[in-house]
């Protein structure tokens, strides 16, 4: 079985959000069929809609503020506007950011595009601010 290295916002294990679809034939790294083998060995049986899971069904009431970074040509988008609706909804400081045209983990990029250094400036100073 192939190993990946995933980082988040991997948030819906069901699979279910849109842009899984959407973005498919734009993403160059995830794919709907590989997220679901990984979240079936994850969760060996057990459901994935949980919120323990997936985060997108869970209550955010009370939790610390969020920060999310998701290329805009990655399936996953769709996880991190809903992680980020649902959060700020219940009243949690929820901050979104999405580099369009990017992949997955694009951070890892720093120096060599500018979308990478403006999301880890952007992951800096909002830490520094909290």
């Amino acid at each position: 079985m192939r190993r990946h290295r995933r980082a988040l916002p991997w948030a819906d294990l069901t699979c279910s959000g849109e842009s899984i679809t959407s973005r498919a034939a734009a993403d160059i790294e995830c794919t709907r069929a590989g997220l679901l083998e990984m979240a079936g060995s994850y969760m060996d049986g057990a459901d994935p809609s949980q919120p323990l899971a997936s985060p997108v069904f869970a209550d955010f009431a009370g939790l610390p503020p969020l920060l999310c970074v998701v290329g805009g040509d990655e399936i996953l988008l769709d996880d991190a506007i809903r992680l980020v609706r649902n959060a700020g909804t219940a009243g949690v400081d929820a901050t979104l950011f999405i580099a369009a045209g990017m992949q997955h983990v694009f951070p890892i990029w720093a120096g060599a595009f500018p979308e990478a250094d403006a999301a880890i400036a952007l992951i800096g100073n909002w830490v520094r601010a909290r």
